[in-house]
């Protein structure tokens, strides 16, 4: 028995100096395990602090190019107004030019009548009348397109716009009524020609 402890206690010093090896061992692996494992949090930490820099540069980036298709958006809408502005005065002058040759046709026309002997005088009483709607209509032109003018340049250009529009409506009215008066004059003739 003496001889089995004997044994046993190189047996035993043995196991006890391998368990502290074991235990340093696991020891070393922890901490190796803590090294790793702070060296990944780092990691992670880096990443992230790189991609939040990375993700604000998009940012300013994407808000630079959306300044910047804004202002070429809103260029190109002044640009569409003010072409529709001059189509729009362009027209308008043409048919304001075609009701003063048909007025200057008319005048024409009752002169022929008057020296025939016909009474003309209520005829030109309505062809005035219809001259002072197309004057009222060119001077409405006017004030229109120096007010459509203005909304290219303007900082509110959709408002401004949809003012100038109403007063385009105003003008388009003003040149119909014109027309709607030298039509009747027109009409008066043929009635008083027609009654020979």
């Amino acid at each position: 028995m003496v001889l089995g402890l004997v044994l046993l206690v190189p047996g035993y010093a043995l196991s006890h100096e391998a368990a502290a090896q074991e235990t340093e061992a696991k020891s070393k692996v922890s901490d190796l395990k803590e090294a790793i494992k702070s060296r990944v949090t780092a990691q992670k930490e880096r990443l992230q602090e790189k991609r939040a820099e990375i993700e604000n540069k998009v940012k300013e980036k994407h808000e630079g190019l959306k300044e910047k298709a804004e202002k070429r958006l809103e260029k190109a809408r002044a640009e569409r107004v003010g072409k529709y502005v001059r189509i729009m005065a362009v027209r308008f002058e043409a048919a304001l030019k075609r009701l003063d040759n048909l007025a200057s046709r008319i005048s024409a026309r009752l002169d022929k009548l008057a020296q025939g002997g016909k009474d003309v005088a209520s005829s030109r009483t309505a062809l005035d009348a219809a001259k002072t709607k197309v004057e009222s209509a060119k001077t409405k032109l006017a004030e229109t397109k120096t007010a459509l003018e203005a909304v290219a340049d303007s900082e509110k250009p959709k408002e401004d716009f949809e003012n100038a529009r109403a007063k385009l409506n105003e003008v388009k009215d003003a040149v119909k009524m014109a027309h709607a008066a030298l039509v009747d004059v027109i009409n008066g003739i043929k009635g008083a020609s027609n009654k020979k």
